[in-house]
């Protein structure tokens, strides 16, 4: 009987030993995971689609967005809360969109808030390489190139995401099929000139509704053109 407890030990001390070198194993390895990905960093790379002028479909195309034009500027008026004029001072970007519904949706009635239209910096944000080489009019845009991420380049400006300014000219008004202009304003703590850093707007409608499509993205610059 001894003999047997004796073996039963050994082989709970084997199969203990055993476990243990798999649990180091797994521990090295997770470590030299993490070393590598720290070294390497992998960065989630979008290629857009859209710039100024181009017809943005929103949301399984139940809205349609245009970026007319975008710039900056010290100083713009809003409308504030009594329906009055109000100028605001500041390093301001603002973005001039074109909004309307498809006849054919049957979604129900949504109402604008400052939370569908935000300006982002260049966090995550790539641009094919290949698609700006010698684009006319972006000599001047100041841009960071980054080949390690398959030449795509981004921009080289860093600001926290910002939410549209409150201004009751857009601000719970409801998107019908008719089209509608407004100016959406943004306001940034560091001085930010969309005329020669990329910018992107993103615009989302349904913030953390899963049911559809997320939101989309534009670059507030126009559609490179290799043509003279």
């Amino acid at each position: 009987m001894k003999e047997f407890f004796t073996k039963l030990f050994d082989i709970h001390s084997t199969l203990g030993k055993v476990f243990t070198t798999i649990s180091i194993f797994l521990v090295i390895l997770g470590g030299i995971g993490s070393i590598s990905k720290w070294l390497n960093p992998q960065s989630n790379i979008v290629e857009f689609n859209y710039f100024i002028g181009d017809k943005v479909p929103l949301h399984n195309n139940n809205y349609e967005l245009v970026v007319n034009y975008a710039f900056s500027s010290n100083e713009h008026s809003i409308i504030n809360k009594d329906g009055e004029i109000e100028i605001i001072e500041g390093n301001l970007i603002i973005v001039n969109v074109t909004l309307s519904k498809n006849s054919m949706s049957e979604l129900s009635p949504y109402y604008l808030t400052v939370d569908d239209f935000k300006i982002k910096d260049h966090t995550g944000v790539y641009v094919p390489l290949n698609s700006i080489m010698g684009a006319i009019g972006w000599d001047a845009i100041d841009l960071h190139i980054d080949d390690k991420n398959g030449g795509h380049v981004m921009s080289s400006t860093s600001f926290q995401t910002t939410k549209a300014y409150k201004d009751y000219s857009y601000y719970e008004q409801q998107i019908s099929i008719e089209q509608a202009t407004y100016n959406i304003v943004f306001s940034l703590a560091d001085k930010v000139k969309v005329e020669s850093d990329l910018i992107v707007l993103e615009v989302d409608f349904y913030v953390g509704n899963t049911q559809l499509r997320k939101g989309s993205d534009i670059i507030l610059l126009p559609k490179p053109s290799n043509e003279s």
